[in-house]
């Protein structure tokens, strides 16, 4: 059998695209193609763009999260500092651990220019600041402010950008004095009062997660000891991972090096509600716009028959000159595959562009609001961030293309059993 005569051959293929690049009136394809073309073009540039949207909203709240959050903790507060600091050795000869800082966190009233706020301080030592990532300058300028500097540590703090200067903050700036009130109490004449002592804000600094920058302080170690009656003694070891994701080896790793001496959890079983939330949300969106799309699929079904019967005059002649079945199936089975494939190729070109210039099209369209499509107090983000996935890319279209092709048999099959004698009867 010549090449032109075979399966898919040269004859096939051009019946095909001329039924393909015939005007409706001369029975070509019908709106109901196009408007099947123009759905699996928008599904599939739908699904790009939010898939990568979703991968970019958990990236950057993730980076944002780990940034300011251990992402293994050991609890110590039952050691001594001595103790303490020999555990954080042995842990930081485990493999995939980059640095360990012990450290103390306690829940206080923070009161500045006739404002109150509740805040979560976090006891550091000086020289763990660099292990801290989003201290770009490895907390240099928080040493040069006096962080850490002086009797006791000194009484300079580092506080979040929110928690200073958002709308629920204090309304302070480096150098301005801020109140902390604690649970713990001093005992005296007048019965018992709450401890509290007067700070110096030495640095703002930005997580960039709204939740941490209205929550935290960071205060010098031997002053949280002191104000806290925790002389002698820290709670917590922060472990830093090369790998976040690498939590559950890291953490046999180090029961095998401590002796199983430490309790230890990770930011999984911290955050474990929050990103099985996103997880679920977006396989949830992945499903809705999927079934869109495997409706808009079907339509082509309705057009590829629309098209058999306009064309049912020219199959009756292909089969009586020696067309086989076979032959007629496979030219409207290409019919209904090349418009999911245009709408799927095209849906994939023009997702994957927005991606790419998500940032240029954001900025348009703060300009053409005159204001900002995300508020970073508001939405914990001050830009629409978006990670493109190349596996979500090609997965997507190679759906769009296995639901045009299978929807596609129907009326290619239906085509084929037609009567040729039933159709030319009166010609």
């Amino acid at each position: 059998m010549s090449g032109a005569a075979g399966p898919f051959g040269k004859l096939e293929r051009t019946l095909a695209w001329r039924y393909l690049r015939a005007r409706r009136e001369h029975g070509g394809a019908s709106l109901i193609s196009i408007i099947s073309f123009i759905g699996i073009f928008f599904a599939v540039a739908a699904l790009i763009i939010t898939m990568s949207i979703m991968s970019g909203f958990r990236s950057t709240l993730l980076d944002a999260l780990l940034g300011g959050q251990p992402h293994v903790y050991a609890v110590v507060n039952s050691y001594t500092e001595a103790e303490a600091e020999d555990f954080a050795r042995q842990i930081e000869r485990v493999p995939g651990v980059t640095s360990v800082s012990p450290y103390i966190e306690e829940y206080v009233l923070v009161t500045a220019n006739g404002r109150k706020t509740g805040a979560a301080v976090r006891a550091l030592r000086a020289e763990d600041l660099k292990a801290l990532p989003f201290l770009e300058d490895g907390g240099e300028h928080a040493i040069e402010a006096g962080f850490g500097e002086g009797r006791n540590g000194g009484n300079v703090i580092m506080m979040g950008a929110f928690l200073a200067a958002g709308r629920e903050g204090l309304g302070v700036r480096p150098g301005d004095q801020v109140e902390i009130i604690t649970s713990q109490t001093n005992s005296g004449v007048m019965g018992a009062t709450p401890r509290s002592k007067t700070y110096t804000v030495g640095e703002i600094f930005s997580t960039g997660s709204v939740e941490l920058d209205l929550a935290y302080i960071f205060m010098p170690m031997e002053q949280a000891q002191i104000l806290f009656q925790q002389k002698g003694h820290y709670q917590m070891l922060d472990i830093r991972l090369k790998d976040p994701d690498k939590t559950h080896e890291t953490m046999a790793g180090i029961a095998e090096a401590t002796g199983n001496a430490l309790y230890t959890f990770d930011w999984k079983s911290q955050r474990a509600a929050y990103f099985n939330a996103l997880k679920v949300e977006r396989t949830m969106v992945r499903l809705l716009v999927m079934v869109i799309m495997a409706i808009a699929t079907l339509n082509i079904i309705v057009g590829v028959v629309m098209l058999v019967k306009n064309k049912a005059r020219d199959i009756a002649i292909l089969r009586t000159i020696g067309l086989g079945r076979g032959g007629v199936m496979r030219v409207f089975l290409m019919v209904g595959t090349v418009l999911g494939t245009l709408g799927a190729l095209l849906g994939m070109g023009v997702g994957v562009l927005f991606i790419l210039n998500i940032g240029a099209i954001e900025a348009f369209i703060n300009f053409f609001i005159d204001g900002k499509v995300f508020d970073a107090e508001t939405y914990g983000l001050d830009h629409l961030p978006a990670v493109l996935d190349w596996w979500d890319v090609i997965s997507t279209g190679a759906y769009a293309l296995l639901m045009s092709m299978a929807v596609s048999i129907i009326p290619a099959w239906w085509a084929s059993r037609q009567d040729p004698v039933s159709a030319l009867r009166f010609e």
